[in-house]
């Protein structure tokens, strides 16, 4: 199977510079398009249910403007050609399947860390259990894993 359109997960709080690497060899060996989609979740059900209060972002610059350069300044430390950035907010599942279906996208990439959190929240989890697409998930290492 060639894939026409592989699209790398991001999360903007992480190094996303493996899932660049893997995403751009396996898009220049398919010759595929490569974008990278960012999806903004809403947490606070999952922090009221712990009893934690939610963050909200009060800085000067919009949060979309802010979301839009990081992802485009991601795209352009890729070795293959990135186009397209897609924003989207919302529940991971039925934003991913909206965008899937929209877009053409045939595999998906995400990076997975092992603690805690990604265990209790996992949206990796999330995708493989609900999501009709080709998955590519790939281990990444915590900043107090590496040596």
């Amino acid at each position: 199977m060639r894939y026409q359109h592989i699209v790398i997960a991001v999360d903007l709080n992480g190094d996303n510079s493996k899932l660049l690497q893997k995403g751009a060899a396996l898009a220049s060996a398919c010759d595929a398009k490569l974008s990278l989609i960012h999806v903004e979740i809403h947490h606070a059900p999952y922090y009221a249910s712990l009893g934690l209060q939610t963050h909200h972002y009060s800085g000067e610059v919009p949060l979309e403007v802010k979301t839009r350069k990081q992802l485009t300044d991601l795209a352009l430390r890729s070795s293959y050609p990135i186009p397209d950035v897609i924003m989207v907010s919302g529940e991971l599942v039925p934003a991913l399947r909206k965008e899937i279906k929209a877009h053409g996208i045939d595999l998906l990439i995400f990076g997975h860390h092992h603690d805690m959190w990604s265990n209790l929240f996992s949206a990796t989890r999330q995708a493989i259990n609900n999501l009709d697409v080709d998955l590519l998930v790939i281990p990444l290492q915590m900043e107090s894993e590496v040596l």
